[in-house]
């Protein structure tokens, strides 16, 4: 049976004797039946046992020592054979000899913290190692003639496969200082010498030799500006050393080789033992020293201590706890310690105490006699073991109490750190509580306020507590802390005390200002300014504006209308103020949800900063440009001129059209009379003049005619199509305009000549030049001297325009000349057109036997049919079949009709051509008869082959032309569902 089967659940056989004392009230007892005894276990909590001792029911022979780490468990017995298993295969269990003389016995064994490196110490002055891989031990030459009293591990960057540095400490009072190698045959080399000079080097030697009962290395936690540091703890039975050095274990004790510092406590116990804690194998945190007049123990600390410095803190003696019948006090066998206890072994009997309190929280006697206590401090277990039997102890929530403990001796944080499940928020409550009372009895009103504001408190007492003894600030830091720790849901009291706060830190503003204690005005200020910001959402904005407007603060006031958004009334503030580039400041940082606050304000600003509405109007690309057109219209440019002379209404209208491309009418027709009203008109014109125009021009016509501007009249007229009133009134501007405008209707030769004419007949009546007016006919070649010569006086000499008369009757003789040759040409090619006709009657083909139709690919010698010059051939029939639907209707109509009458006129041949023998009596009547008949036919066949013969329906123009057309045609849906799968 191994060593961990059937663990026996009850804590003691029948000969165990318990009793036990609860801590402050909060412990009480569990008995734990079994079938032969009734036991009180432990110390409770909520029916939970905090200490349990469980019973292994594996009985060892001869236990002398017990080293448990990492779950490795070794047991040293007195006939020198070792227990070596690993818990988490318990069924594995060694039984290894150290040796076979029976004079020899195990004095001490040591296990290192990854349960991988044992070494035993023997009374003969022997000493054995073995690794957790071997199975036998190894003697270690080196270490003959000392007996191992205590051993320090240096577990830095070392595990169970590596070599581990070591401090041991002997029973004559020296260090040594040697390396312990994990494989066997590296062992070997290195305990032979090896390529090492010297495999154990002794480093101390205490003053006063005695033997070294407790021995403990750690290194001090890195740093980046010191090299590695160490400090060491030693102990005799009744003295306590501390080394601080490094880098080296050798540099390290260098510097206490003459008069080293110590704690001695004197006495004349004879197994003294030194403990530790650290928490998750983390720093050492506490220590505990068994010494003669009591458990010596204190906290650890790392700072920038230096040689002949401590490390040690808070150290205080604890008396043993049993007495004899003289009242003297009785030393325990072993001690250990866990994070908030002390355990105490007596042979028979085992006390757990409270490190905080000093109070036994667990006692239970035995029968049996125990020897020692095992801590693995890896995995948090602890033994007891006699010469004959092993209990495990386990504690289950040891820290359940401690914040009570802490709340007792006024360690609040501590206490708030310790209080967990159950009952955590009711702890929790109880140290605020405790700590707030604590504060307030104190004087220090602030402090208890915050922690009253996280507590359960009923909130009328503490707010009259605050206002009884007329501590404002307090009162305003309770409701402070109080909000924080309200719940969302509880929205209606959120809001009371937002209320009140606001009225306070307003009242408290105007206090310090009246004061001129500016200091403290601007921080509390920025309180004020940040508690609306943090909690704009849980304040009601009617109240809060009425408190603060009612006590002036009108910064705090314009902060939280922009925190809840309400951007109207900090702008409207700051316009009724004047001050309208902050309003704008504003006004430019919002969106386009506040669309509609842009067209309210934009008015009032238009009128009073322009230029910068402007900007801000050309920044916001969100704005309808037509609910501005109110703002443009309060616009003075006399009254607020710019700088360079730019009218600020048709700057933003030009970005309106020009960039953001605005096709609004109404937009295009303000802009317009922007234009009209300016003195220059070059930029009227050019509007006018653009290709794409939304304007109305009816409503530009009238506006222009009234501000005078006819040169833009002119151009409305033209671009309304109106070239005769645009000519008329050109007349009155500009010569050169109205020819411009008399060449405009392209496409209207008679016009544009009636145009010229009246800008001839201008000239001629106007301005009364002759020689003028000639030249004016090189500007057109629609007019000519007889067009113009009406409009001359009767009375006019022929001698200033005979040149031109002249040149006019040359240009008729020009042109009929071109006329005789043009009807040359044109004779000439209706006899090549002759020719050609002629030469297709007698052109011809080949077409073989075989040759086959291209649509219904049957012989084609069959029945009529056509040949095309690229020698695709076709049935007569299947042609018009393939070439109607790609005529259109009127053409198909008329290819049945032709079709039709066809075969009424080869009906009627036929009938014709039975009867032969009275037509050849009347006397040739039948050739007659017969060629009358055919050339209706011919003609019928000639217009058919017209119709469908023209080009081959496939490599002709028609192909192309059909391109687009669907391989499915609409009336052929019904065939193509038919195919569908």
């Amino acid at each position: 049976m191994s060593l961990l089967d059937d663990f026996d659940m009850h804590t003691a056989g029948s000969d165990l004797d318990t009793s036990m004392q609860d801590d402050a009230g909060l412990m009480d007892m569990n008995l734990l039946e079994t079938a032969d005894m009734q036991l009180p276990l432990t110390a409770t909590y909520d029916e939970e046992p905090m200490i349990t001792l469980e019973k292994v029911e594996y009985k060892p022979n001869g236990l002398q020592y017990m080293a448990v780490c990492n779950e490795m468990l070794v047991m040293a017995l007195n006939n020198s054979h070792i227990i070596r298993l690993n818990l988490e295969s318990p069924q594995d269990l060694e039984d290894i000899e150290i040796s076979r003389r029976s004079e020899d016995k195990i004095h001490k064994i040591f296990l290192d913290p990854t349960g991988s490196h044992l070494l035993i110490s023997m009374t003969n002055e022997d000493n054995y190692y073995i690794h957790s891989s071997w199975k036998k031990p190894k003697l270690i030459p080196k270490l003959k003639g000392h007996v191992i009293t205590s051993m320090a591990w240096d577990m830095y960057h070392q595990n169970s496969t590596t070599s581990v540095s070591v401090l041991l400490g002997t029973s004559r009072g020296r260090l040594y200082e040697t390396t312990i190698e994990a494989t066997e045959k590296r062992f070997m080399e290195f305990m032979a010498g090896g390529a090492r000079e010297q495999v154990l080097k002794q480093v101390y030697c205490l003053p006063e030799p005695a033997a070294i009962t407790g021995l403990r290395v750690e290194r001090f936690p890195p740093s980046p500006s010191e090299a590695t540091k160490f400090f060491v703890l030693a102990t005799t039975n009744t003295r306590i050393y501390q080394f601080i050095g490094g880098p080296t274990f050798e540099n390290l004790f260098s510097n206490y080789q003459v008069n080293p510092s110590f704690q001695e406590l004197p006495g004349d116990l004879q197994r003294s033992e030194l403990v530790f804690y650290a928490k998750h194998q983390g720093l050492l945190r506490s220590f505990a020293w068994l010494t003669g007049p009591g458990i010596f123990h204190g906290g650890i600390t790392y700072g920038s201590q230096n040689p002949g410095d401590t490390v040690t803190t808070d150290t205080q003696l604890l008396p043993f706890p049993e007495r004899d019948s003289r009242g003297m006090p009785i030393p325990p066998l072993s001690i250990d310690m866990t994070e908030f206890h002390f355990l105490i072994l007596y042979e028979h009997k085992f006390i757990v105490i409270s490190k905080l309190s000093g109070q036994t929280v667990f006692s239970t006697d035995f029968v049996p006699r125990f020897r020692g206590l095992a801590h693995d401090h890896t995995r948090g277990t602890l033994w007891l073991y006699g010469e004959s039997l092993v209990y495990e102890l386990v504690l289950r929530g040891e820290d359940r109490d401690v914040w009570r403990q802490y709340l007792d001796k006024g360690q609040f944080e501590d206490a708030l750190e310790y209080c967990k499940e159950p009952g955590k928020k009711e702890k929790q409550d109880k140290v605020w509580a405790t700590q707030a009372d604590h504060f307030f009895q104190l004087g220090k009103y602030s402090m208890a306020a915050g922690f009253y504001g996280k507590t359960q408190r009923v909130f009328e007492e503490i707010t009259l507590k605050f206002i009884n003894i007329n501590e404002r600030d307090a009162l305003k830091a309770y409701l402070t802390a109080k909000l924080q720790n309200i719940g969302k849901r509880d929205a209606t009291q959120r809001t009371i005390i937002c209320t009140w706060l606001t009225e306070m830190y307003a009242n408290k503003l105007n206090q310090l200002h009246d004061a001129n204690q500016m200091e403290q005005y601007a921080d509390m200020k920025e309180e004020f300014r940040h508690f609306l910001k943090e909690y704009k959402d849980h304040i009601d904005p009617p109240t809060t504006f009425h408190i603060i407007s009612s006590h002036g603060c009108i910064d705090e006031l314009l902060l939280y209308a922009a925190l809840i958004e309400d951007y109207q009334r900090v702008i409207s503030h700051y316009i009724q103020h004047n001050e309208y580039k902050k309003a704008l400041s504003v006004l430019s940082k919002l969106g386009q949800a506040h669309e509609d606050l842009f067209y309210q304000v934009s008015p009032v600003l238009m009128m009073h900063a322009p230029y910068d509405t402007v900007n801000c109007w050309m920044k916001a690309t969100f704005l309808d440009p037509r609910k501005l057109i109110p703002a443009l219209m309060r616009y003075d440019p006399v009254g607020h001129p710019s700088s360079d002379g730019t009218h600020q209404g048709i700057r933003y209208l030009q970005h309106c059209v020009r960039n953001l491309n605005n096709t609004d009418p109404a937009i295009h027709n303000y802009l317009l009379s922007l234009y009209a009203k300016q003195p220059e008109q070059g930029e009227l014109l050019d509007f006018l003049r653009q290709d794409e125009t939304f304007y109305d021009k009816r409503y530009a016509l009238r506006l222009c005619t009234k501000e005078g501007k006819l040169e833009a009249c002119v151009l409305i007229y033209s671009a309304m199509g109106l070239y005769e009133e645009a000519v008329d009134l050109a007349l009155k501007v500009n010569i050169e305009l109205a020819k411009q405008n008399a060449d405009k209707p392209e496409d209207d030769d008679p016009l544009r000549k009636k145009l010229w004419l009246r800008i001839a007949r201008h000239v001629v009546a106007e301005r009364r030049d002759v020689k003028e007016a000639v030249a004016f006919l090189n500007h057109t070649d629609l007019l000519q001297i007889e067009d113009v010569l009406p409009f001359f006086p009767d009375f006019v000499l022929i001698d200033d325009f005979k040149e031109e008369i002249c040149k006019s009757l040359e240009d008729y003789n020009r042109h009929i000349d071109e006329l005789k040759t043009e009807m040359d040409e044109a004779t000439h090619s209706a006899d090549l057109i002759r020719l050609d006709i002629k030469d297709l009657r007698n052109k011809y083909g080949y077409v073989g036997a075989q040759q086959r139709c291209e649509v219904c690919h049957y012989g084609v010698l069959t029945r009529s049919f056509y040949l095309f010059p690229c020698q695709h051939v076709f049935h007569a029939d299947c042609l018009v079949a393939e070439i109607l639907p790609l005529l259109n209707a009127p053409l198909r109509v008329r290819v049945r009709d032709i079709q039709n009458k066809l075969a009424t006129l080869q009906y009627e041949s036929t009938t014709t051509r039975s009867a032969p023998a009275r037509e050849d009596s009347e006397g040739g009547g039948s050739s007659s008869t017969s060629m009358s008949a055919s050339t209706p036919a011919e003609r019928l066949k000639s217009e058919l082959d017209t119709l469908v013969a023209s080009e081959c329906p496939l490599c002709g123009d028609i192909m192309l032309r059909s391109i687009d057309k669907p391989f499915v045609a609409p009336d052929e849906i019904d065939a193509k569902r038919s195919w569908a799968i």
